[in-house]
This record gives structure tokens, sequence and C-alpha cells, in this order.
């Protein structure tokens, strides 16, 4: 009976601090998962270069800036530490540019934006909570293209359609909110619009832009 009992509190005393180094020892965390659907909220800044041109002027700029604010929805699919995703935004814009219409004095010309939106496939790379990624799709936005001081007329604005690429940075804060910035270039090309006061009267314009925006997104 008394060798039982010694041989128990040996075996005891061997394997308790195996036991308190399991109970102590910390669960690891499950990494962080980008793959879900999320929605939110953005806002920045747009720079547009507006190039005007045309058989009977001289080709001048209306270069312009405003804020960009709106939101988006999208879906990411995590393989590994690879991340592709899907997503659409819409924003509206104040961004506007004028400047004097080629050589005539007194004259002002403006290009102003109403809205921009698009369609991006994405690609990045996770690092846990950290995603880093590239973006490329079609882009679309609305232009009023205009003289507003001298002789007013308009010259067919109206929607435009063309690409986006860009880059972006996005940290999960928890579980569910990430935020990040973006970067973006639009490129809209080149449109011909006839005035609506002078027939006969064409005007090309192309046009390109780059936003900066924050997002805040909430992960479903």
């Amino acid at each position: 009976m008394k060798l039982a009992l010694l041989c128990s509190v040996a075996f005891l005393a061997a394997a308790s601090p195996v036991l308190a180094a399991d109970i102590v020892e910390p669960v690891a965390a499950m990494p962080f998962s980008w793959t879900g659907f999320y929605g939110g909220v953005q806002a920045g800044g747009g720079w547009n270069d507006s190039r005007w041109s045309g058989a009977t002027f001289d080709s001048f700029n209306t270069n312009g800036s405003g804020g960009i604010f709106g939101g988006q929805i999208g879906y990411n699919y995590q393989i590994n530490q690879f991340v592709i995703g899907i997503e659409g935004d819409l924003a509206g814009s104040t961004v506007k540019g004028d400047g004097q219409c080629s050589t005539a004095l007194g004259t002002t010309c403006e290009t102003k934006q109403d809205y921009l939106g698009s369609v991006r496939g994405r690609l990045g790379y996770a690092i846990d909570r950290i995603l880093i990624y590239g973006d490329a799709g079609v882009a679309f936005t609305k232009y009023k293209i205009a003289e507003v001081d001298g002789f007013h007329q308009s010259f067919g604005g109206g929607s435009r359609v063309g690409w986006t690429a860009g880059l972006g940075a996005e940290y999960a804060l928890t579980d569910h909110w990430t935020a990040g910035v973006e970067w973006n270039y639009y490129d809209f090309g080149t449109k011909s619009g006839e005035s609506d006061t002078i027939p006969g009267f064409f005007v090309d314009n192309r046009n390109t832009e780059n936003v900066v925006v924050g997002k805040i997104n909430y992960k479903f």
C-alpha cells in the first residue's frame, strides 16, 4: 500500500510540469481571412485633365479638382495568401476645372464632372490583416463641357465610358471592419461634341483623372 502511494506521488510530481505547460500555453490565434462580401463608404479627391481641341482654334486645357464621395460593394476570395475579388463603386463628384477658351480673350471654358463609377477586378496579397492589391476595370462618368463666360454654349458632354487601373492597401481593424486607401487612374478617351448654339461647330474633349480615396468597409 505504501509502495503504491509513493509511486502515485512520484508520477504526479513528474507529470505536473507537462500538465501546467498545457494549461498556461495560449491557444494559437486563427489567421484573418479576407474571404466574404463587404460594403462601405469612401471619400477623397479627384484631379482632372481635360484637353480641348478643334479645327478652328488652338488646343487648351481646363485642369480641375474637387471632392469624391460615395460607396462601394464587393466580394473577396482568399487562396493561401492571394486574394482575388470584384468591386463596384459609385460616387458623386465636385471635380471642376476652368480656364481661358483658347486665345479668345474674355472667355472661360469649363469641364465639370457629376459622378464617377466603376466595376473592377482586384488581385491582392495578404499578410494576415494587411492586404495590398491592384485593380483594373471599366469606368463610368458624366461631364459637362461648356463655355460659361463670353458666348455661352455647351458641347454635348454627357455620359462617358472608359477604363481605370490602380493600387490600394487595406487593414482589418476587427474581424468585420476594415479601412484602407486607394489610388486609381481613369481614362475616358476623346469625345466630339457639337455646340448647342452654333451648328457645325465641334469640340473634341479628352478627359483623364487621378483619384485618391479613403475607404471604410464592413465585412459580412
